[in-house]
């Protein structure tokens, strides 16, 4: 079996700022040869962010490499703002990236996790704008789906104790516990935002097979939690603004696409029959469940599998 690497680290070799609302302004870089094949890059989340090591899938001589952080997400500003934040303006940022960026022709995109939500909401709506797309940790944000992360007959059975952490520490209620969450975040002063935070990213983070240690570390920088929880508890409570089973409802647009879909058998994140339902919809898709994987590009065999399906790419 190869044996794959990512490419060499990689700096921007141009790095701006785009005005989308009156109060949002997004952050972009642009990474390898100008003239190249372009590849958007769209981060997780919501709430996540891009670095130089989003780069580093794509051959540079061969591609031009686009990263961009959604609204409220790592360099764009406001950081953490949720006012003007849904869908619907998360594709028409890439939409109007796109047209700032006079890329003309067809792209790539790679995505994973929401990333993946985005990435068939933006196709479904601009699909003669795709030439193709490698999507990991598939999340097509049904309502079983995004339920199912905050259950404890969903994912709390694969965190027990993170789980009942969390709804020790969060007030009973007859709402749904995204909801709730939420409420407590936007109706805190700012040293209760903190906590709450914090005990959300406790039972998130536990997914990540985390050391003690690690965990500890991964929450020191609480600007960096807060902007993400915040963020991504505002979508889960909202059901990400979305109809149930939307994505697959509009799929026919996109049926013709060639998808490759890398997921893995162990993803407790994001359950793999997703993955397959989205496969069984896109006549044009490959499916590859990846054994013993879980879900974060940075489990090898996912990261083996997603330089597989980018040196696929013709």
């Amino acid at each position: 079996m190869n044996e794959y690497t990512l490419w060499p680290e990689i700096k921007s070799f141009d790095e701006g700022f785009l005005k989308v609302s009156d109060i949002h302004t997004i952050r972009y870089a642009l990474y390898g040869n100008p003239k190249g094949k372009p590849v958007f890059f769209l981060h997780g989340g919501p709430g996540g962010g891009c670095n130089d090591e989003d780069a580093r899938w794509f051959d540079p001589s061969k591609y031009l490499i686009v990263t961009h952080d959604q609204r409220g997400s790592g360099k764009s500003t406001p950081l953490a703002e949720i006012r003007e934040n849904i869908p619907n303006n998360l594709v028409n940022d890439i939409e109007s990236l796109r047209k700032h960026l006079n890329i003309q022709t067809p792209f790539s995109i790679f995505a994973g996790s929401w990333g993946t939500t985005l990435a068939l909401l933006y196709a479904e709506a601009y699909p003669k704008n795709i030439s193709r797309m490698i999507l990991r940790g598939i999340f097509t944000c049904s309502y079983d789906e995004q339920d199912y992360f905050y259950s404890a007959t969903g994912a709390a059975k694969f965190s027990p104790e993170a789980w009942e952490n969390l709804i020790k520490k969060i007030p009973q209620g007859t709402d749904r516990i995204q909801e709730r969450i939420h409420k407590l975040i936007e109706n805190s002063d700012e040293e209760e935002k903190l906590k709450w935070c914090r005990i959300l990213a406790e039972y998130e983070y536990s997914f990540f097979n985390l050391s003690s240690d690690e965990l500890n570390k991964a929450l020191e920088n609480m600007d960096l939690v807060f902007k993400e929880m915040r963020i991504n508890i505002f979508y889960q409570a909202n059901r990400f603004f979305l109809e149930d089973n939307q994505i697959i409802k509009n799929i026919d647009s996109i049926k013709h696409l060639p998808v490759s879909i890398v997921h893995g058998s162990g993803d407790l994140i994001c359950p793999p029959a997703s993955a397959f339902n989205l496969h069984k919809h896109l006549s044009n898709s490959t499916f590859v469940l990846v054994p013993e994987a879980g879900h974060l590009s940075s489990d090898h065999k996912i990261q083996q599998a997603l330089i597989e399906a980018v040196n696929n790419w013709r």
